[in-house]
């Protein structure tokens, strides 16, 4: 999901991997955390802005995903 929206390779993209060093922008990032939604079945409390200061790389989503849907466990 990521890698399509950022044309990057899904093979380079790591935890650690920064949105904005791949190129993800804010629009780019609140599809990606709409289609997670989706996917997933859970809803994540953030609008764009604050989306955008706390989910800086790919980890700081799978963390979140993770949370999320471990609460509904």
């Amino acid at each position: 999901m990521i890698a399509s929206r950022s044309g990057m390779e899904a093979g380079k993209i790591t935890r650690d991997t920064e949105l904005a060093e791949i190129g993800v922008t804010s629009l780019e990032l609140t599809e990606i955390v709409m289609d997670l939604e989706d996917l997933f079945d859970i809803q994540i409390d953030l609008n764009a802005a604050e989306a955008w200061d706390m989910l800086r790389n790919v980890g700081d989503i799978v963390d979140a995903i993770e949370k999320l849907v471990n609460a509904r466990s």
